[in-house]
């Protein structure tokens, strides 16, 4: 087995830096999400929620220095100091976080994060210091390289599951530009590419998700072009739209596919590890591997006893959101609805609140913000799926009553004297413009009112 220690010390420093901005990121939301005067507020915390330390302690304090206290201890990773433990406690604050943080936590590259650290403390060293500390054991490696393949292939092999006519007939990249949910301006110039051009990314789509991930295991040089192609997928997504960390987390994920000869460091071959970590290890090995496969199993068909068997196994999984299944775009959305706040003081004249990421204005430039991910922006973009959104209902309640808790939400507040007397939710048709709509207007979106919401009044 080729030596993995220097990517694998890449990797936790890769991984403490993505911790820092995740939990950063979580500290200058967290009242506004989560807090007294938030949309969804979370102390005391349910006894039916999951593990979480706000069962301890409950606050807005308490939610602001849990997260800071995220971005010190994941310093930790960055600078090799006690990597082992500096993953579990990493692990433990951000799953407190999940296991209360509902809608605005719900996503894919949450479940990921809380993965790869899982994962990765089959990797670390107990030592304290890092730096000295001996190559991973290759199972442990393996392990790391099985979250990878699972990552992309699943990804993919969900595309295909779920039927959706866009990507069969690889048409699917035609509307995802438009419809990402916070696009990037990089984004408009893609969506202005031909449908020839469309069809092709759509296929270098399954490429990349289905085919390059399973070079893994292949010789050095074909694991270098499989690297490269899955790096620039990334660069592409990471260009084209926002998804907080999870392009810069797969990223570092990517680091597996190479050794230490690799990276350009005279290694000698791993010593042979010792049979009693060697058992152990494989023991572990034999249990995740099948059981990472169980959160995949709805997206395929299995007999019913299997099914059966596995509904308690996948209950405990979804419990702590260590194990999990990707599917990320398996179904395309073919319109772009967005929602706008407006607000009236007189009853006649309704007035916009300009989100900070979202579309609103049509001259506004899609703009870049990951790995920030601003989680209220990105789950509006769910708000027409027929899903229920309570804490839709509280901004407004806030926009009336308590606009200062709210904020920061938006680039500004257009009733800055007092709060407006009735307010509502205009749904528009957002498109992206046409090079000559915005060559002549500046316009980067055209969009068409479908209707308002009946006003809520103070």
């Amino acid at each position: 087995m080729l030596p993995r220690a220097r990517v694998r010390d890449l990797f936790l420093r890769l991984l403490g830096g993505i911790f820092i901005v995740a939990f950063a990121s979580l500290a200058v939301q967290a009242r506004v999400l989560w807090g007294a005067r938030g949309l969804l507020p979370v102390c005391p915390v349910p006894a039916a929620a999951g593990p979480s330390l706000f069962h301890l302690w409950c606050s807005d304090t308490a939610l602001v220095a849990t997260a800071w206290l995220g971005v010190v201890v994941a310093l930790g990773l960055v600078f090799l100091v006690a990597t082992r433990w500096c993953l579990v406690v990493c692990w433990a604050l951000y799953l407190s976080f999940v296991s209360v943080g509902q809608e605005f936590l719900s996503f894919q590259w949450d479940n990921l994060l809380l993965e790869s650290a899982f994962f990765a403390f089959f990797v670390a060293s107990g030592r304290l210091d890092g730096r000295t500390a001996p190559p991973p054991h290759p199972i442990g490696v393996f392990l790391m390289q099985w979250l990878l393949v699972r990552l992309m292939f699943e990804s993919g092999a969900a595309k295909l599951a779920t039927g959706d006519p866009t990507w069969r007939d690889l048409t699917a990249m035609a509307t995802y530009y438009e419809t990402a949910p916070l696009p990037t301006w990089i984004g408009w110039w893609m969506h202005q590419l031909p449908l020839r051009a469309h069809q092709v990314t759509s296929a270098l789509t399954f490429a990349v998700e289905l085919v390059l991930p399973l070079c893994v295991w292949g010789p050095r040089r074909l694991r270098h072009v499989a690297l490269a192609g899955m790096l620039g997928f990334q660069v592409f997504v990471t260009l084209t739209a926002n998804y907080g960390f999870f392009n810069y987390l797969s990223t570092a994920l990517c680091l597996w596919m190479l050794d230490d000869h690799d990276l350009g460091v005279r290694a000698h071959d791993a010593r042979p590890a010792s049979w009693p970590a060697t058992i152990a290890f494989a023991a572990v090995a034999l249990v995740l591997v099948p059981v990472s496969l169980v959160p995949f199993l709805p997206f395929v068909r299995v007999p019913p006893a299997i099914a059966e068997i596995a509904r308690p196994i996948d209950r405990f999984l979804d419990r702590y959101r260590s194990i999990n299944a990707y599917h990320l775009f398996a179904s395309m959305t073919l319109i772009r609805r967005e929602p706008v706040f407006e607000g009236t003081a007189d009853g006649t004249t309704w007035r916009a609140y300009e989100l900070q990421y979202k579309p609103g204005r049509v001259d506004r430039p899609p703009p870049f913000v990951a790995p920030h991910q601003p989680r209220v922006d990105f789950q509006l973009w769910f708000l027409f799926f027929g899903r229920g959104a309570r804490y839709v209902d509280t901004l407004l309640d806030r926009l009336l009553h308590d606009p200062d808790a709210v904020a920061s939400l938006f680039a500004e507040n257009p009733f800055p004297d007092a709060p407006p007397q009735a307010v509502r939710i205009a749904v528009y048709r957002y498109r992206f413009s046409d090079r000559a709509t915005r060559a002549a207007t500046g316009a980067w979106w055209t969009r068409e009112l479908e209707g308002t919401t009946r006003p809520v009044r103070r």
